[in-house]
């Protein structure tokens, strides 16, 4: 598989887990405020469900705008290196999504299937050929994890308040 092609399975595979995180979302959003803490509940009460399918669309659509620069600029590092750090964000949320499904929803949580069987693994082989093949120095390969948990932690949580405000 060539570099070009796992910068467009990037985008491609979370647009992937959006949709089924959209679908979900739909059927099982009455329930949600249950089964989150605060100040997850209230966040998550506030969310209507057409600003949540903005928002994962808004999301999926950057990762694409990130995709088609890292392919048009192909010496541009900063482009790569960004969208790597949306693939780390991805493979946080998938540990965040076998985490909530275990601990608040006792099965199947929105996102899980996709996030379990589609993304964890691309992420460690895209995460680990990157390394291994040194798509960017050794400095910037650590500094994915942080900037991930970066995304999706104060920036996710930032992203929803505000959608929510």
């Amino acid at each position: 598989m060539t570099q070009r092609t796992v910068v467009w399975l990037i985008p491609t595979f979370l647009t992937i887990h959006n949709a089924e995180e959209a679908v979900a979302f739909s059927r099982m959003q009455q329930h949600l405020p249950f089964a989150l803490h605060e100040p997850f509940a209230t966040i998550q009460t506030r969310l209507t469900y057409p600003v949540f399918v903005q928002m994962l669309a808004i999301l999926s659509a950057l990762a694409f705008v990130l995709a088609m620069i890292a392919t048009l600029r192909p010496q541009s590092r900063a482009a790569l290196w960004l969208l790597l750090a949306l693939e780390a964000a991805v493979a946080i949320n998938v540990i965040a999504h076998v985490v909530s499904a275990v601990v608040l929803f006792h099965g199947y949580g929105p996102g899980l299937a996709t996030a379990v069987l589609l993304n964890a693994p691309f992420a460690f082989y895209t995460l680990r050929r990157a390394k291994r093949e040194g798509w960017m120095s050794v400095r910037a390969w650590w500094a994915l994890y942080g900037a991930g948990l970066f995304l999706h932690g104060p920036v996710l949580i930032g992203a929803l308040w505000l959608a929510t405000r």
